[in-house]
């Protein structure tokens, strides 16, 4: 009786995971209508791993006109001033600068930053990754990473990072 309960929890666990992966923002690429640059996006979607975190979300995208270089949108609910954004990876702390002179407001409050493409590939290929969005007096903090599960960013990562090569690779594309 225990094992066929612990199947059935562990059955709608995994299909709730499946479902809200489907149901977040895939990949999307377009083309720059001014100056022809390819990008790569994905849009901001939920940055932490377990309901006892911060409630961040994360998204990034990619410029064929600046392949040296990831932006990264970063937010939190509600209605909040951000002013700066590091991420910890298996212990080495990668700092983002800002890349927008303020924070959009919303249902989430949101500010854009960039990172170079080697700290995103780390920041992407980490175990524990320990995401700090800083307010004018405090922070928060969530987890993704390959050691955590729950993170939807987790599973939206991968295909953005292979997708960013395929194109580095072959820039005729």
């Amino acid at each position: 009786m225990k094992i066929a309960l612990l199947i059935g929890i562990l059955a709608i666990t995994t299909g709730c995971a499946s479902l809200n992966d489907a149901m977040t923002p895939s990949l999307t690429l377009a083309r720059d209508a001014f100056d022809g640059a390819t990008i790569v996006r994905q849009d901001p979607v939920s940055a932490s791993s377990s309901m006892s975190e911060a409630w961040h979300i994360f998204g990034m995208e990619w410029s064929s006109k600046s392949p040296d270089q990831v932006y990264v949108t970063a937010g939190t609910n509600g209605v909040v001033n951000i002013e700066g954004l590091a991420f910890n990876v298996d212990g080495e702390v990668i700092e983002c600068q800002a890349a927008s002179s303020s924070t959009e407001y919303g249902t989430w409050s949101s500010r854009r930053f960039v990172v170079s493409w080697a700290a995103f590939k780390k920041l992407a290929s980490g175990h524990d990754v320990k995401m700090k969005l800083s307010q004018i007096n405090s922070y928060s903090i969530s987890s993704f990473g390959k050691s955590h599960e729950g993170a939807v960013i987790d599973k939206k990562i991968p295909p953005f990072i292979a997708e960013v090569e395929h194109l580095r690779s072959d820039p005729g594309d």
